[in-house]
């Protein structure tokens, strides 16, 4: 197939099962984001893309980043042919001119599972703010993850329209405030649009979602994340019904528009109390504990009625089955039994290939963890008892099919067995047996079973259900010899698909090749240390179970090992939460998950009966847990645990970092950060103390006097202020003492010191007069410079100054005032994020010239090389002279300066181009640099 084929047939797949409302939303697919999926260069999916856009077969969206989709999608969900005049247009909008026939014969709130139960009041609160005179009120939904939410939103739409309180073919827009959370301005423009030019790369006139929801819904997802400018000007819309876009100040514009907004926090703390006046209407949606044993089975039978439309057979679900789903007691939301029922599916899917009819659900095919739990469990006869009053012992379930009355929102957007079912059409055309066909098609699905499931949504429960014993054996060998050869560290997930795909290997016999020479060839050359590996894996899986493993098989786990690893570099921070009590550190975790949704997080309680070395043996157990190779980060309620972090380190290989006197705040500011921003075990632990700092400066010390360092300016304010910041940031890396940051005025700085010397003992002091006492004094130039922050953590460790001596890495100083400064210019960018991935680049740079750099310097080329990567952004780069002489020299150190950027370009998802490479190799020239 070529690779134009390809690209628009994933792009098809894609929006295979989308909604009008889903496809509004969604916009299209980006040249990245299908690169990833194909695992192709992003530059060529993008010519490819605009290809399709010129031969009419793709539309291209101009928003930012441009997106992409084929024209038939829009055809098939417009009803209506498509203008081939625009194929580039500035997105999608509702086809307002073409009136789709919406009416509904039934009331969609009677179809609701639980209308009569638990969702009676939530019911009656949503019709009522629906019918009330004139226009209806704005209604706010709170609920946990997972309680269905977003599903309950679009029933109220289908009901206005059923009232007719709304007219056929109104707009329904879902935006999700979360994802434009870390950028205020372009939150702003996404809800009522912008003005050309009204901030940089505002390249056009842009319309709102508040103006495309005009005469219909917008339903608001997590409207905490919206930020409080954005909650002023929404309320504003309500109180008024006119708004301006971003930018302009001479225009009113008006739209009439329901708001429904949903939320998992609560309300009083997360928003606005004049914006929460105008929301009158709170709605509680029920989690699914609070639903009954009927709810619930009608649920669990529901989820498996639209698995068995997927796999078009009926399903034979053993009561048991049922039992271990519905009353498991480790999901909690309707969300994560959808996972469960889908893994149960998906195994029992593998397990009757063969039956042309259906598909027996039965224990075997339960994630280990559901098994686990239903084979212990004591009260599985009574419970069975009580199912058995809904169901029979073989449960026949038909598939459900899907329309406007039954759609639920859903994480997989693509049916993974109509794409086998195509699969299987396509290898009977090319020739291939029954037998060769299954025999392929169960390779396929191991090699994209990271496809299947969905990594946010992906169960706790391990897939180890799928194999053997011998199997998970020799994978955990395998994964030993992986890290060692590709110096890196697989998590759980390596376990998962590598066990999964040797024991379909080991199953289906004869091997077909299905790649031609060229492909392989081209895995080879493009995966060199993955094939390396993989003749490794070969060898020992031929010696384990004594049988011959052919080069495709070599080229398969080729692929296999590049998909786990491009997998891996996602990888979020761990948390472990210790605390002495019974349930002192379960209860922080609880309600951090409850409110922020799933992260990798343990509680240890510690009875105060525990021993010191089950503790130990606890937290280790912990930590290997929730690690997933960017480190852990250990929260914990006394000092003493800290003091074990250096003996964990090392019986778990794990990077550790501590921070005591752990409260529920702290707890949520954590999960908050994991789960929200891209940063690394340091920078989370950075973050987290900056902010609880002040409940450091409270902790009492150890000893009478407590230690302080003494941040000195003119004023006492400007510069000092800035320093206090800084000080701040050395202390945290190097100590878990608290320390006192001071600031003082340089004026009467003799009597100033003097008194401080009474309440503290000061260890440093820092800034633009030396005060000439018994402590060590580093100047701004020596602090900026470089010898300062090393002077600095001398001072603060054992008080012992060592001038000279090691090489001295980019430092706190220097990512403090890089951040400072890119906080005010950068648009796009985070600037705590890429002065982190600059730094390291620095390190690297350093590390191939062999040279070490001044601080100033590393200031200097981490600022210009932000803004580069600022320009690439906004696709607005800078030429390089082409008088300019590029000598060997510069062509060295471009050379260079290319290979140790890549990382950064990969992470951030765009390259950045050859002319401005070159402008930072000069750079670097300037300072004298001589290539090594």
């Amino acid at each position: 197939m070529r690779r134009i084929d390809r690209i628009y047939n994933q792009l098809l797949s894609n929006f295979y099962e989308f909604t009008l409302e889903e496809l509004l939303s969604k916009q299209g697919n980006s040249a990245q984001e299908i690169a990833e999926q194909l695992e192709m260069e992003r530059s060529n999916v993008s010519f490819e893309l605009n290809n399709l856009v010129r031969i009419q077969k793709v539309i291209k969206i101009k928003t930012f980043p441009v997106r992409y989709v084929p024209v038939e999608v829009v055809e098939s969900i417009f009803h209506k042919k498509w203008d081939i005049k625009e194929m580039e247009v500035e997105h999608l909008k509702h086809p307002f001119n073409h009136q789709i026939n919406q009416t509904i014969p039934t009331n969609p709130f009677e179809l609701m599972i639980g209308a009569k139960g638990s969702l009676k009041k939530a019911i009656s609160q949503a019709k009522a703010a629906v019918l009330y005179p004139p226009n209806g009120l704005h209604m706010l939904l709170l609920g946990p993850t997972g309680s269905g939410k977003s599903l309950f939103a679009n029933r109220i739409y289908q009901f206005a329209l059923f009232s007719e309180r709304l007219k056929p073919g109104a707009p329904f827009i879902t935006f999700n405030c979360a994802d434009y959370y870390n950028n205020p301005q372009l939150l702003l423009s996404q809800l009522f649009g912008h003005k050309q030019g009204s901030f940089t790369g505002a390249s056009g006139d842009k319309v709102g979602l508040v103006e495309q929801s005009n005469e219909g819904i917008l339903f608001m997802d997590e409207i905490h994340r919206l930020p409080p400018e954005g909650q002023e000007m929404l309320f504003y819309f309500i109180d008024h019904g006119t708004y301006n876009r971003l930018g302009e100040t001479d225009h009113k514009r008006t739209s009439r528009v329901l708001i429904i907004c949903a939320t998992t926090e609560n309300p009083g703390s997360s928003l606005l109390k004049t914006f929460l006046r105008r929301i009158p209407m709170t709605i509680h949606i029920p989690s699914l504990e609070e639903r009954s044993l009927k709810e619930k089975i009608r649920l669990t039978t529901f989820l498996l009625g639209k698995e068995a439309e997927r796999i078009n057979k009926n399903l034979s679900v053993h009561i048991d089955v049922l039992n271990a789903l519905i009353h498991t007691s480790k999901f909690g939301n309707v969300g994560q039994l959808r996972s469960n029922v889908q893994l149960v599916c998906a195994h029992g899917f593998l397990n009757n290939l063969d039956s042309e009819n259906v598909v027996e659900l039965t224990v075997r095919d339960l994630s280990d963890e559901l098994k686990h739990d239903w084979i212990l469990n004591s009260k599985n006869f009574e419970r069975s008892k009580e199912i058995s009053e809904y169901v029979n012992i073989k449960t026949i379930i038909s598939p459900i099919v899907e329309d406007e009355m039954t759609k639920i929102d859903d994480e997989f957007s693509f049916n993974l067995y109509k794409l086998i079912e195509e699969k299987i059409e396509v290898l009977k055309n090319e020739g291939f047996s029954e037998t060769e066909i299954n025999q392929y098609i169960l390779t396929d699905i191991h090699l994209n079973i990271r496809s299947f499931f969905n990594r946010k949504t992906f169960p706790n429960s391990n897939l180890l259900k799928f194999v053997g014993d011998d199997v998970i054996q020799i994978t955990k060998e395998l994964k030993l010899v992986a890290e060692k050869e590709l110096s890196c560290t697989f998590d759980r997930k390596f376990i998962h698909f590598l066990s999964m795909h040797i024991d379909a290997f080991l199953k289906r016999g004869k091997q077909i090749d299905v790649l031609n020479a060229q492909e392989t060839n081209e895995i080879r050359d493009t995966y060199l240390k993955e094939y390396h590996v993989a003749l490794i894996f070969k060898e020992k899986i031929q010696e384990f179970f004594n049988v011959m493993v052919p080069e495709i098989e070599v080229i398969y786990l080729t692929m296999l090992i590049q998909s786990i690893k491009s997998l891996e570099e996602n990888k979020r921070v761990g948390i472990v939460v210790a605390a002495h009590g019974n349930s002192t550190a379960s209860s922080m975790v609880e309600v951090a998950t409850e409110l922020l949704g799933s992260t990798p997080i343990v509680a240890i309680d510690m009875p105060l009966t525990v021993s010191p070395s089950e503790i130990v043996d606890s937290l280790i157990e912990g930590i290997k847990q929730v690690n997933e190779g960017e480190g852990v980060l250990m929260l914990v309620d006394m000092g003493s645990l800290a003091m074990l972090e250096n003996q964990l380190e090392e019986k778990t290989g794990i990077k550790i970092k501590t921070i005591s006197n752990v409260t529920t705040s702290m707890v949520l500011d954590t999960v908050r950060k994991v789960n929200y921003l891209d940063l690394n075990l340091f920078a989370i632990y950075d973050s987290v103390k900056k902010d609880f700092m002040e409940l450091f400066d409270k902790q009492t010390n150890s000893s009478s006097i407590q230690k302080a360092l003494v941040s000195i300016c003119t004023t006492g304010s400007g510069t000092a202020k800035k320093l206090e910041e800084i000080l701040r940031a050395i202390v945290s890396k190097v100590s878990e003492e608290p320390i006192k940051i001071l600031t003082v005025s340089s004026i009467k700085l003799a009597s100033n010191i003097k008194e401080i010397q009474k309440e503290y003992e000061i260890i440093a002091t820092v800034g633009t007069k030396n005060p000439k006492i018994n402590a060590p004094h580093v100047s701004l130039e020596i602090l900026i410079e470089g010898d300062g922050e090393k002077i600095i953590q001398q001072a603060i460790s054992n008080g012992k100054i060592q001038y000279g001596g090691g090489q001295i890495r980019a430092n706190i100083v220097v990512q403090e005032l890089c951040e400072d400064s890119l906080r005010k210019h950068l648009v796009f960018l985070n600037p705590y994020q890429i002065t982190v991935l600059l730094l390291e680049w620095v390190q690297n740079m350093q590390d191939e010239l062999g040279i070490t750099f001044s601080n100033t310097f590393i200031i200097r080329i981490i600022m210009h090389t932000a803004f580069t990567f600022e320009r690439m952004i906004k696709n607005n780069p800078i030429a390089f002279p082409e008088d300019e002489e590029i000598d060997d020299k510069l062509e060295k150190i471009y050379e260079k300066t290319e290979k140790t950027l890549k990382s950064i370009e990969k992470k951030l998802g765009f390259e950045v181009i050859r002319d401005e490479k070159l402008f930072i190799a000069t750079i670097f020239a300037e300072e004298g640099v001589l290539p090594a």
